[in-house]
């Protein structure tokens, strides 16, 4: 398959202090080493606890995070060298679904002007061409035309969003990142706005990333899904394979605490404290800290990657 997206041995820190000369003295370690390829017309789901980089990671794929090191390569071609003209191509074949639909609408906008604002920021003045891809849009993600002279606060959450994934499909991208799209809504909501983008992707051949922290949907909604811990990507696999047959202790912590219809009374794995400090990172592998399997080595020295099978990849001694 195309690969659309390649991400190479990223690394994202942030300055955070500075001494009195304003030398910068303390960095947040957000990203390390991530190593990750996205192909054309798949979902790969992200999953992980909050603070653990996700949405930091969606941001340097988009270009709207510099990265400090590695690269970024979009359809072979390295989004950090890319010129003015480029760039502009770039955002037009790229987007992105906010989390907070009652967020990411200007309240002062109608939905038309909403609807058409990809359209003047990348030249396209014809308004006949702009009409017939809004009505396009409007059945896809089901609203009226009625709807399009209204302001967002006119609409439930639910209706936000679609409006809000609307604009992201309005150029017809290449990559959408999806950034925890479903988290604001309720219960009741969220599966019709996973069903639609499930809909989505196979009408319009979309490739997406899905930020998650819920491993039903992530389940649900994902060809493939990776588990992400303190800036690392610690294992990677067709979703059967990752949930029918989880091999990091975290991705079993994580999947043992998802509630179940069926519950046989499966033994729960408790995490203990809280993530370490990305200020600084833990030596050796970065999950020893709180896994209730670790092994002495795991304090110093840092585990590679071991694989299964050809799409499963776990980053632990314990699949050595």
């Amino acid at each position: 398959m195309n690969k659309i997206i390649e991400i190479k041995n990223l690394n994202k820190s942030y300055s955070v202090a500075t001494n009195f000369w304003g030398r910068e003295q303390k960095f947040v370690h957000a990203l390390n080493g991530i190593n990750l390829e996205i192909c054309e017309n798949e979902i790969l789901g992200l999953v992980g606890e909050s603070g653990c980089g996700k949405s930091t990671l969606g941001k340097c794929v988009l270009k709207l995070e510099p990265i400090t090191e590695g690269e970024i390569l979009f359809k072979g071609k390295d989004i950090s060298v890319l010129d003015k003209n480029e760039t502009k191509e770039f955002r037009k074949k790229t987007s992105l679904i906010f989390q907070n639909p009652y967020m990411s609408l200007n309240p002062r906008m109608k939905i038309y002007d909403i609807l058409r604002e990809p359209f003047i920021v990348n030249s396209i003045r014809d308004k006949k061409i702009i009409r017939e891809r809004i009505n396009e849009v409007l059945n896809l993600i089901k609203l009226d035309q009625s709807d399009l002279a209204k302001y967002p606060h006119e609409f439930s959450g639910g209706q936000r969003q679609r409006i809000a994934i609307a604009r992201a499909i309005m150029m017809n991208p290449d990559f959408i990142v999806a950034d925890e799209p479903v988290s604001a809504l309720d219960v009741s909501i969220q599966s019709q706005i996973i069903n639609m983008i499930i809909d989505l992707k196979q009408k319009m051949n979309l490739t997406m990333l899905f930020v998650s922290h819920d491993l039903n949907i992530v389940k649900y909604v994902s060809d493939r899904v990776a588990v992400m811990y303190l800036g690392e990507i610690v294992e990677i696999g067709n979703k059967d394979e990752l949930f029918e047959n989880p091999k990091h202790p975290y991705t079993k912590a994580l999947l043992s605490v998802v509630p179940k219809i069926n519950d046989k009374g499966e033994k729960k794995i408790i995490l203990q404290d809280d993530l370490p400090s990305p200020y600084e990172l833990p030596k050796g592998c970065k999950f020893h800290t709180r896994c209730p399997f670790a092994l002495e080595r795991c304090k110093t020295e840092e585990p590679k990657y071991y694989s299964d099978t050809e799409t499963h990849k776990t980053k632990c001694f314990l699949c050595e």
